[in-house]
């Protein structure tokens, strides 16, 4: 028998096995971007797209293809036809969706493939029944075999580069692949009918069962329904993933800003402190491995602070940042020049052949420097240098080497530089000096605790205090920590020092509590060194114990790069402070390590952003403002309590309050005050309500 074809039919039948295809690398698309558990939903759904988008095509041209005879389908076959497809296409798309595709896995992916598109296609037509069966030209089912193979393996090596190597997922390129892959269906389909041969006087033993409009009714509710689902589900996921990319972007963009102006001035875009620690860090290896001689040149500016005074600070920063500009012009690309305080630099200048080149080089810097100026006033600076390995083989050797030459020549007569050398030692006897005062400052209490207070950004309400420690030095007056905090940790009095300092603060709450006063939270200082004592909480549970003060009466604050320096036991010590009820604040956000893992992992409850970043928020524009807005919003994500240092303005004030940051602590609300002047300013604020809104805290 001789039958016919309706090639409207037969061309929809074509479209359908085409618009499988497209779903199908679509959905496996998806595979490389989800994770684990849902690239196999996705390779799943891409398989039953493609297999029903296989055996839905099948089907549609045999709707097209006509007998003079009654025509039908056995229902049982037919479902396992549609198995066969399916089965067959998450093999191949399995094997296409991989990283790699050798020609090996390609072959197989054919095979498989192939393989899945015949046995359908045999499986549907043995589905007919027929009486007597159905005569195969072997020469026709030879052909149809090697259609599906060759133009299956060519569909999926085109997919394969279009989404490896190209990186190409757009309509056009899956368009093109999706077309092979529907060719290679309809080429063995038509092929394979070419192949089969209807005895005269046959019937179709499955006429009653499933017949075309059945057939019909079945094939096209399928498969719009799966390529449906299949498209819409894609189409989702795709949106999910570029909101997803979006964000990912924005949070890695403010990461960078984070981490750049952790290492960076954000006044000047100079190195700051840590970045030249690693560079001269990376200097000291480069020595050990290759005897290459570095220097290290501080460079102070004379006088700065009256000029800053006289002529205000906007010009005093517009002078800071062209003098840097002036030694980055004057040194090589591979030198790095660092602000490390107001009026400070430090230089490394890498693979110096001698004395005298470093010479030129500070000349050069002198004349530079010399250069900028405002109206009438030029910069003048005083510059010392000391030379690895002949004025010390350690960071802090060199570093304080250079900053005692630069002290010599400031005694000079400024404006000009000195060499450091072994008879320059006198401040380092300086240092010993006092360091021995200081150990008996410590055991005398000549200690004194000035208290800084903090406030609420939008109520103004008082909300806490920082514990700053004073040393009252019978001649010298009141010293700054600032100038011995490190002597302190350098000879292991910081310890007792620390220790003195958060027994005088709980003796103080103690005696505001019996005064009738409601307290709030004061946050005292952690050294690097403290952070890791392993009796640490024990001896703050024994202090607050002795004044019988509730752990929620105080707080630590740490330093960033404290904690990220070494993290691990950073993070034991504060989780054994935490299960005390004692809080802690990461103090100075954003001129350490910044990193948003060890952020998550501290177990922290405030962070405190460093005044640098506060100093021209009231522009409200440049990179500062990006990063404060940063901060805040992502400590707030990880609820945490955020504090602005070196508030002093309004316009600073009133930013903050913008940016939702909530407390603030600098000169605009109140400088350090002694232990007398911070009791009345409790006493102010809850008069100023008439009642506390400082909750009193549980006292033990």
């Amino acid at each position: 028998m001789l039958g016919t074809y309706d090639y409207r039919v037969a061309t929809l039948g074509i479209i359908v096995a085409i618009l499988a295809s497209y779903t199908a690398l679509d959905l496996v698309g998806r595979v490389r971007a989800a994770r684990s558990r849902d690239a196999y939903a996705w390779l799943a759904a891409g398989a039953v797209a493609m297999g029903t988008g296989i055996w839905s095509m099948h089907f549609v041209a045999m709707l097209a293809f006509e007998l003079p005879i009654a025509m039908g389908y056995d229902f049982g076959i037919t479902a396992l036809s549609w198995l066969m497809a399916v089965g067959a296409s998450t093999i191949a798309l399995l094997i296409s969706s991989r990283s790699g595709l050798s020609m090996a896995r390609l072959l197989v992916g054919a095979v498989f493939m192939a393989a899945g598109i015949a046995g359908m296609h045999y499986t549907g037509m043995y589905a007919m029944l027929m009486e007597p069966g159905i005569d195969y030209d072997p020469l026709w089912v030879a052909i149809s075999l090697a259609v599906a193979l060759i133009v299956s393996g060519t569909a999926l090596w085109v997919a394969f580069y279009l989404r490896e190597v190209q990186r190409m997922r757009g309509f056009a390129g899956k368009a093109g692949a999706a077309v092979l892959m529907g060719g290679a269906i309809a080429g063995m389909h038509y092929a394979g009918m070419a192949a089969a041969r209807f005895p005269v006087g046959g019937i179709c033993g499955a006429a009653n069962q499933l017949d075309t409009v059945w057939l019909a009714t079945l094939v096209g509710a399928c498969t719009i329904l799966l390529l449906g689902i299949a498209l819409t589900a894609a189409a989702l996921d795709r949106r999910l993933e570029n909101q997803t990319a979006k964000l990912v972007k924005s949070l890695s963009e403010a990461n960078r800003n984070l981490s750049h102006a952790s290492r960076h001035d954000p006044l000047t875009n100079l190195a700051n402190r840590n970045l030249l620690h690693e560079r001269i860090g990376s200097a000291l290896q480069q020595w050990q491995d290759n005897q290459e001689k570095f220097a290290v040149i501080y460079v102070d500016l004379d006088g700065f602070k009256v000029i800053n005074d006289q002529l205000g600070h906007d010009i005093g920063d517009g002078l800071l940042k062209r003098a840097a500009s002036a030694m980055m012009a004057t040194v090589r690309h591979k030198d790095t020049v660092a602000r490390i305080g107001g009026d400070e630099f430090v230089l490394v200048l890498h693979d110096v052949p001698d004395q005298r080149a470093i010479e030129r080089v500070c000349n050069k810097l002198l004349d530079s420097i010399f250069n900028v100026q405002a109206g009438s006033t030029r910069l003048t600076a005083s510059i010392g240098s000391a030379v690895c390995p002949d004025d010390g083989d350690e960071l802090s050797q060199l570093v304080t080497a250079a900053d005692v030459a630069m002290y010599i020549a400031k005694n000079k007569g400024k404006n000009c530089y000195q060499q450091y050398s072994a008879n320059m030692a006198s401040r380092i006897s300086e240092d010993f000096q006092m360091q021995e005062e200081l150990g008996e400052a410590i055991k005398i209490g000549h200690l004194v605790v000035h208290y800084q207070p903090k406030y609420s950004t939008r109520e103004r309400r008082l909300t806490g205090a920082e514990a700053l420690v004073r040393w009252q030095h019978p001649e010298k007056g009141l010293i700054a920590p600032d100038r011995f905090i490190g002597i302190a940790e350098r000879s292991g009095l910081i310890h007792g020092l620390e220790a003195q300092v958060l027994d005088s603060v709980c003796a103080q709450i103690r005696q505001w509590l019996d005064a009738g006063l409601v307290v709030p939270p004061i946050s005292v200082n952690l050294s690097a060194v403290r952070i890791h004592d392993e009796d640490l909480p024990t001896r703050t549970k024994a202090c607050l114990d002795r004044h019988g003060l509730d752990a929620s009466y105080l707080m630590f604050e740490i330093t960033e790069s404290l904690a990220v320096r070494e993290i691990l036991r950073a993070i034991e010590a504060l989780k054994r402070l935490s299960a005390m009820g004692v809080n802690v604040a990461l103090d100075d956000f954003g001129t350490g390590y910044s990193s948003l893992s060890y952020l998550r992992q501290l177990p922290i409850q405030q962070l405190k952003i460093d005044r640098s970043f506060i100093i021209d928020l009231a522009a409200k524009e440049g990179d500062h403002v990006a990063i404060v807005r940063s901060i805040i919003g992502l400590a707030h994500a990880l609820r945490l309590h955020v504090v602005a240092e070196g508030v002093e303005t309004e316009e600073q004030m009133a930013f903050l309050d913008k940016l939702g940051c909530d407390e603030v602590q600098g000169f605009l609300m109140s400088k350090p005050v002694e232990p007398e002047a911070f009791a009345a300013i409790i006493e102010a604020d809850r008069a100023r309500e008439g009642k506390a809104k400082i909750h009193r805290l549980p006292v033990a």
